[in-house]
């Protein structure tokens, strides 16, 4: 059984963590490919696209997907994905969020975090990559819905036994 999720995070235009944060295992097994633009220099850890592929000589691969739209951003993206999250930020001025930590965002970026996998270990370690990105920026996941880094933790990790607890 394959798993595809997608989630999507409003926060501050804050720099993106160092890219080896984002499901730390894929960057060590000896068959994966990375492929984005955070490696560009010059633009303060502001990248806006990420892919991850870890393959595995035994089923299929699990793939992850970052994708980021800056309302102030130092180059436009050059991915169609990563321009279809204008809305969420659209969302957000006609006042569709009411989570606090939106509030008073003086400027906003929206990330989307996607994985495609059959392995649970991966799935486990997404959501956990998830959190973390939750903490680091501070934002809420608008889609699909509305929750914080301590709710989303409650709903994908210790409800779902994930938490490897």
């Amino acid at each position: 059984m394959k798993i595809y999720t997608e989630f999507v995070v409003l926060h501050a235009n804050v720099p993106m963590p160092d890219e080896e944060t984002f499901c730390p295992s894929f960057w060590k097994v000896d068959d994966f490919d990375a492929d984005g633009d955070y490696y560009a220099r010059d633009i303060g850890g502001r990248w806006s696209s990420l892919k991850l592929a870890k393959r595995s000589p035994d089923g299929p691969d699990s793939v992850l997907t970052v994708g980021v739209l800056r309302e102030e951003r130092p180059y436009d993206p050059g991915l169609q994905e990563i321009l279809d999250l204008q809305r969420f930020l659209d969302f957000h001025r006609a006042g569709r969020y009411h989570a606090p930590a939106l509030s008073d965002l003086d400027s906003r970026a929206v990330t989307s975090l996607a994985i495609e996998t059959a392995d649970l270990a991966d799935y486990r370690e997404f959501l956990e990559t998830v959190r973390a990105y939750l903490a680091h920026a501070g934002g809420v996941v608008v889609s699909p819905w509305e929750l914080d880094e301590d709710e989303f933790a409650a709903e994908f990790l210790t409800a779902t036994g994930l938490d490897g607890q």
